[in-house]
């Protein structure tokens, strides 16, 4: 596919984005990031949730599409005169399951795939959209800012049973990143009390708690090995401690200079109000202990 401006319609000198927006602040983010960096910002929203939000860092306008019309999505771009494109916000992977609207191209897309894990399915859109002439950036290059490196968030430090969980978290979300599973692990006392799959790290958090009867536990993010940034950054919020804290679990550990951090200043506040662990750290500290 070429790309032609028309008089009224002439590009910036970055280009034209199409922010592709899920649910969350985070396509909000990205939209103001990429504006103040001179892109020419139109939202493909997959989400009503924060449409109104994207509004004013939106200059090419708010388009309501569905994943599964390709084609209409494509004729879209086209007249946009879309260069680049970007994906972020949250996706319920679940879609798929519930009566989804499928065009010939999404279905061919589908077909071509030996298993429709979350890596599986977006790089091959990825590449059918390269091949129809986008360049697709990665999230990061929008948020870099919500990166930390290895810290304590807050005034609570993790006991040595709490070591041996994020250790053994660490390891077991590793494996589960390798394997395209999830990204998200619960332990408590070296047990897992739940694993993220298809229904997101909220759910999984809220299963966890059905096991934790209260009595704590700690909730271990994790990047996948090969994290591919251009889609599923892993990501944590006031949002996510919340639901910790009325899961009955004590603790949050991430992956250090791999995860956005939203709200972060709330985050701490929250933590430290309710006693909770919040930390950051690489794969090799973890193995470690309190070396922070």
């Amino acid at each position: 596919m070429s790309f032609h401006s028309s008089p009224e319609n002439i590009q910036t000198a970055l280009g034209r984005l199409a922010l592709v927006a899920g649910e969350g602040d985070l396509p909000i983010r990205v939209a103001k990031n990429a504006t103040a960096q001179g892109w020419h910002v139109t939202a493909f929203c997959l989400s009503k949730q924060n449409q109104g939000a994207l509004k004013q860092f939106s200059q090419g306008g708010i388009l309501s599409i569905s994943a599964g019309l390709v084609e209409q999505n494509l004729s879209l771009g086209k007249q946009h005169g879309i260069t680049h494109v970007v994906f972020a916000g949250k996706v319920n992977k679940w879609i798929l399951f519930t009566n989804p609207r499928l065009d010939k191209r999404a279905i061919d897309i589908l077909q071509a795939l030996r298993r429709c894990n979350d890596d599986q399915v977006m790089v091959q859109i990825i590449a059918y959209l390269a091949n129809e002439g986008y360049q697709i950036l990665p999230q990061t290059q929008f948020l870099t800012e919500l990166f930390h490196g290895s810290q304590y968030f807050t005034q609570a430090r993790p006991t040595e049973t709490d070591w041996e969980d994020i250790q053994y978290g660490f390891e077991i979300a590793a494996e589960m990143g390798r394997l395209d599973v999830g990204q998200t692990v619960v332990i408590r006392n070296k047990m897992i009390l739940a694993v993220e799959a298809i229904e997101g790290t909220d759910e999984c958090i809220r299963r966890a708690g059905h096991w934790a009867k209260k009595k704590g536990g700690i909730v271990v993010k994790l990047a996948k090995p090969e994290q591919d940034n251009r889609f599923d950054v892993p990501t944590v919020g006031l949002r996510t401690l919340k639901r910790i804290h009325e899961a009955g679990l004590h603790g949050l550990a991430t992956e250090a200079n791999q995860t956005f951090y939203l709200d972060l200043p709330e985050m701490i506040r929250f933590a430290n109000q309710k006693k909770m662990v919040l930390l950051s750290l690489s794969r090799e500290e973890a193995m470690k202990k309190n070396i922070l």
